[in-house]
């Protein structure tokens, strides 16, 4: 999994070939050391600078291209003592789930179509009632499935779709088959990617704060200063409040014998004891 433990920011002035003053800023990261973190930045930020001396328009990189800037809350182990995962808190403040060889599908409904819209009046009227667009992803799913009968796997619902979790086998996130899975089952081609870059499948666990009523934080990881940080947390408190009584999904079906892979256990674990909460809690 490649989640750096620290980050440094650099910052340098500079203006282009054709006259207009930019500030510059970039992120670089280390598992060692701060010192490591920002000598990389220095080194990066002097690179991006003469690069735009060169010519006034830089390359702007692509969602999922390197390592996201996360706080890391918490490490996920096994009977052993194996990081299988580890909880990060993304840029917007809700808590993510990122497991090494765990593999989260995550399935999107179409944007704008509310899978339940229309159900009452079709039964008022006694018509036959046209499956959701949860039973029909579902249904995709148990059918893809039924041709893999060797993989055991749990369906939940979210928010804006599906969320499904292999368990009776790991996948590397790195190889071919892996992000072959995920595209026969029509995952988001940037989570594929994500997957594939971070070295790890990830799942929210917690709500997103504009569905909750929370708002954006002020800020995001890692903090100018003391005060920044104050800042955050202080939203970070009102968030964890009102995230409380909503839940990331809810499982919805088992397929296959329910087998778990004694790496995946701690993972599965963690991720319906957060991401699920209790029952009948709303989605967000």
């Amino acid at each position: 999994m490649k989640i750096p433990k620290y980050w440094a920011k650099g910052e340098q002035p500079v203006q282009s070939p054709d006259g207009r003053n930019w500030h510059l800023v970039c992120w670089q990261w280390s598992d060692d050391s701060i010192g490591e973190a920002q000598q990389r930045a220095g080194s990066r930020i002097a690179e991006v600078a003469q690069n735009l001396q060169l010519r006034p328009f830089l390359d702007r990189y692509s969602y999922g291209d390197r390592p996201l800037r996360e706080e890391i809350i918490q490490s996920v182990t096994d009977s052993a003592g194996r990081e299988v995962g580890v909880v990060t808190r993304n840029a917007y403040g809700a808590l993510v789930l990122n497991a090494a060889n765990a593999m989260f599908i995550d399935i999107d409904f179409p944007d704008g179509q509310d899978p339940s819209a229309g159900g009452g009046v079709r039964r008022l009227f006694g018509a036959a009632k046209t499956p959701s667009l949860e039973e029909r992803y579902t249904q995709q799913v148990v059918d893809w499935a039924a041709q893999r009968p060797e993989l055991s796997l749990r369906i939940y619902r979210t928010f804006g779709g599906l969320r499904c979790l292999v368990t009776s086998q790991v996948f590397d996130p790195t190889q071919s088959e892996s992000s072959a899975i995920l595209g026969s089952l029509n995952s988001d081609p940037l989570y594929v990617r994500l997957c594939q870059v971070q070295e790890c499948y990830r799942a929210r666990l917690t709500a997103k704060p504009w569905r909750c009523g929370a708002g954006l934080p002020p800020s995001r990881y890692p903090w100018d200063n003391a005060a920044a940080e104050m800042r955050y947390r202080q939203w970070q408190r009102g968030y964890e409040g009102m995230a409380g009584t909503h839940a990331a999904c809810r499982l919805i079906r088992q397929v296959g014998t329910g087998e778990v892979h004694p790496d995946i256990a701690p993972v599965l674990a963690l991720h319906d004891q957060i991401a699920c909460g209790a029952p009948n809690r709303a989605l967000a």
